[in-house]
């Protein structure tokens, strides 16, 4: 098993397992008509389903629908569909490159954006992908509710202040801070 799975990520290494369900040539059809649907669900199902773990071989219409899917309208979607690059997927095609781009410039969705991101880096300098990571942060963004340090207030979105540190139990932490105080310019 050593040798045959070398050089295989996770998921590739996953595919081949027998508990794997694949999709014959024949699902294939039906795929493709879920993928067009107007129903979401429909396209969830599709995108999952088109994964490399489950089409075992290189078709061009299911890498068509998966590209067309990666701009869905609903985010679910478009999740499930840039999940399929990281199940083995080829992010060096060139008809990739765009949909990386596009999602890069318009993307809402943070997990869509970090998977672009990832994907970006063959396309893109360093500067660039800096310039990105700057202006949309990937990943959950810090907006918790909790209590300002500024002006007492409990219960309202914060966000840290890295410039002001609380002393906490022979600690230091960075302050919270509600969006009124922030606006308002409040001196630490």
């Amino acid at each position: 098993m050593g040798r045959r799975n070398s050089g295989l990520n996770r998921h590739q290494k996953a595919w081949r397992k027998p508990g794997e369900e694949r999709v014959s040539r024949e699902d294939i059809a039906e795929l493709l008509r879920l993928s067009e649907s107007g129903d979401p669900e429909d396209r969830i199902v599709a995108a999952t389903y088109m994964c490399p773990c489950h089409v075992r071989h290189r078709n061009e219409e299911v890498w068509k629908a998966l590209y067309r899917m990666m701009e869905d309208e609903d985010a679910r979607v478009r999740r499930r569909a840039w999940h399929t690059l990281e199940d083995g997927g080829c992010p060096t095609d060139p008809a990739f490159e765009p949909i990386v781009r596009r999602a890069l410039d318009t993307e809402t969705d943070r997990q869509v954006l970090g998977f672009a991101r990832q994907f970006a880096k063959p396309f893109l300098n360093e500067d660039m992908v800096s310039r990105i990571r700057e202006e949309k942060p990937a990943g959950r963004h810090p907006k918790l509710t909790g209590k300002c340090d500024f002006c007492g207030r409990t219960r309202v979105p914060v966000l840290q202040d890295y410039e002001t540190e609380i002393p906490a139990g022979g600690m230091t932490r960075a302050a919270w801070i509600c969006e009124e105080c922030s606006a308002g310019g409040v001196d630490s």
